[in-house]
């Protein structure tokens, strides 16, 4: 086990030497500093775990040292000693943070016990919070499991895993599956990505891929670890752990605390490790679920496809419809489901015209009644070719009903307001702007500001006044 390491501060050299070579014989590594300023040093150059400063010195007082390193975020235990003990004094440094304090002249024994039982309330500090953490790990889980997105899952897992214990920095590393790692998230102190692309991470990372097996290492024992480079300064300690699931190693989780920080222990580890188990299998399910998805869009794209095959006019209408529509839907707030359903909607409201005649949606001229009453069929055919398949049919009332108008005189069912689905609503507005900045066989394009002065007027007439603004507002954002 390694040895714990105190700092000592006190001007009193003689003093400092004596309670310095008592509390190595008890298995402590000692380091020592005579004055504040030798006591900041100290801290932010190597690992300590415990330090035991005099209150009244030359330069910067044993509070104001407390004070500086409260403000650093230092979460080391600090006793305070006085030669001059007076209950204001106590109060101060306990007020600053000071685990306990010691009068002068001392016993040995006396600082041996108050430095043991401060690691003792450390520790049980440390426990109670990750028996917390463990009891909250069920609520976590459920939140992990609910996400859909592979990138959002990831995101979320390291950082419920810093809060877990207490880390002040993360990445996650995703495989190639073979020996190439990438970092695929970063979280906390140290955030960017130059940071953790060094060979130490790298090294590190085949270390836990070949050996299939968790560590926890740091800089002052990396020699243990063969193979792996010294990890960066600043870090106290770092935890890597293997992603697997079902026998697939899917990358490394690291997680790592910086200097003036206790190390991460093992009771970390397995409260991380359990958390890690289950995100490994959500995530390779969630990427499975998005090759399925995308597997999907590829399917919907071949439809489109087919369609414009038939009008020369339209090529790459419905992808475009499909751009517009979703920088709406985001803009108006709409996410996750609800969302893709309208994008893919956007690439599907014209299928029905697969069952109309070529002549008619090539015609250069002007069609006629009986022409345009077969144009306006297509919305029903398109809902009614996606009904019978099933990952489609959460997008059939949204084609059905694209031709709506917002005052009731569309069709195919003359439906009006908030009858009419709020995808179709901006499907309509989106179809429609793509129709009139596009070339047709009777028409060229017409200039943007003319297309948007048509959709202000046709505002509570054609389409939905707050669509339409909503629309307006992206498009001079720039999609």
């Amino acid at each position: 086990m390694e040895k714990r390491k105190l700092l000592i501060v006190d001007d009193e050299q003689t003093l400092c030497g004596l309670l310095g070579r008592y509390l190595s014989t008890l298995g402590y590594k000692v380091s020592q500093a005579f004055c504040g300023e030798q006591a900041k040093e100290v801290l932010q150059s190597q690992p300590i775990d415990l330090v035991i400063s005099d209150i009244e010195m030359q330069g910067i007082s044993g509070v104001e040292l407390l004070k500086w390193m409260q403000e650093s975020n230092y979460k080391i235990p600090v006793l305070i000693n006085t030669g001059h003990p007076t209950l204001d004094t106590a109060i101060e440094a306990l007020k600053c943070g000071a685990a306990d304090y010691f009068t002068k002249p001392f016993h040995l024994e006396e600082v041996a016990e108050k430095v043991s039982r401060a690691f003792t309330k450390k520790r049980l500090e440390e426990e109670n919070y990750a028996l917390s953490r463990l009891a909250s790990l069920h609520d976590v889980t459920k939140i992990l499991a609910s996400t859909d997105n592979a990138s959002e899952l990831i995101k979320s897992f390291l950082e419920f895993s810093l809060s877990m214990v207490k880390a002040d920095s993360g990445a996650v590393f995703l495989s190639d599956g073979k020996s190439r790692f990438t970092v695929s998230k970063t979280a906390g102190v140290f955030s960017k990505y130059e940071f953790w692309r060094v060979k130490s991470f790298t090294s590190l990372c085949s270390w836990v891929q070949f050996n299939n097996r968790a560590i926890i290492t740091g800089s002052e024992h990396t020699e243990q670890v063969p193979g792996v480079d010294k990890i960066p300064d600043g870090l106290r300690s770092v935890m890597a752990l293997p992603l697997c699931a079902k026998d697939k190693f899917l990358g490394v989780l690291m997680l790592a605390r910086k200097i003036g920080h206790d190390p991460l222990s093992n009771l970390d580890l397995q409260i991380i490790n359990a958390l890690s188990m289950q995100t490994s299998i959500f995530i390779e399910n969630v990427k499975l679920y998005e090759n399925l998805r995308n597997n999907y869009l590829s399917t919907v794209r071949a439809f489109a496809q087919a369609v414009e095959a038939k009008d020369k006019y339209t090529h790459g209408h419905s992808e475009n419809v499909m751009k517009y529509t979703v920088a709406l839907g985001k803009h108006m707030d709409i996410s996750g489901q609800e969302l893709e359903h309208i994008k893919y909607a956007g690439l599907l409201h014209d299928i029905g015209k697969i069952g109309i005649s070529e002549a008619i949606l090539n015609k250069p001229g002007k069609l006629t009644d009986e022409e345009y009453d077969q144009i306006k069929r297509h919305p029903e055919l398109g809902s009614r070719i996606i009904s019978n398949i099933p990952f489609l049919s959460q997008l059939v009332v949204l084609v059905q009903h694209h031709h709506e108008f917002y005052n009731g005189k569309g069709y195919p069912f003359g439906l009006a307001g908030d009858e009419i689905p709020l995808g179709s609503r901006l499907l309509s507005v989106s179809d429609t702007y793509e129709a009139m900045t596009s070339d047709r066989p009777y028409r060229k394009a017409m200039p943007q500001e003319k297309a948007f002065k048509i959709l202000r007027e046709e505002r509570g007439a054609q389409f939905d006044p707050v669509v339409v603004d909503a629309f307006l507002e992206v498009m001079k954002a720039g999609v």
